[in-house]
């Protein structure tokens, strides 16, 4: 791969990881506002989920 299309790629990655976590944040803050006396319940009611993306570049 060349050197642009490979910044276009990792720029992607962290874009879309970034706008994940921000989905996920908002969501969690919907959940607190609408449910305020739920908020202990929903902490330890919803499993926790992790989603990891990796890239690997090589020469």
């Amino acid at each position: 791969m060349s050197r642009r299309p490979t910044h276009t790629v990792i720029g992607a990655g962290i874009a879309l990881s970034l706008l994940g976590w921000g989905a996920g944040r908002v969501g969690e803050i919907t959940l607190d506002t609408l449910r305020p006396n739920a908020q202990a319940a929903h902490k330890t009611a919803l499993p926790s989920l992790s989603v990891h993306l990796s890239i690997e570049v090589r020469p």
